[in-house]
Order: structure tokens, then sequence, then C-alpha cells
């Protein structure tokens, strides 16, 4: 449950972020910006998950 309010929010400040970024900037930083992050979240939360699995067999 940790894990997953933890993803949430990174999802819910990345949009943040993306938002600022698209008035700042242009719409494509912000898009580069977002599918970057989003791909960095993924396989940290995906790489992290056995590890979770292996502390608890222990």
């Amino acid at each position: 449950m940790k894990k997953a309010f933890i993803a949430g929010t990174a999802i819910i400040g990345i949009i943040i972020v993306r938002m600022i970024l698209s008035v700042t900037f242009t719409e494509q930083a912000a898009e580069i910006f977002a599918r970057t992050s989003m791909g960095i979240l993924f396989f940290y939360f995906l790489l992290s998950l056995p590890k979770g699995k292996v502390k608890t067999t222990n």
C-alpha cells in the first residue's frame, strides 16, 4: 500500500510539473519530460518489486 501511495504521489507531481513546463516553455518540452519521468518511475518500481519479495521471505 505504501508503494502505491508513493507512485500515485509521484504521478501527480509529474502531471503538475508537466503543466508548468507547458505554460513556461513549450508543449514539446513538457511531453519529453513526462515521457522520460514516467519511464523512469515505471522501471524504478518494476525493479524494486523483487527486492521487497526477497526481504519478506527471509
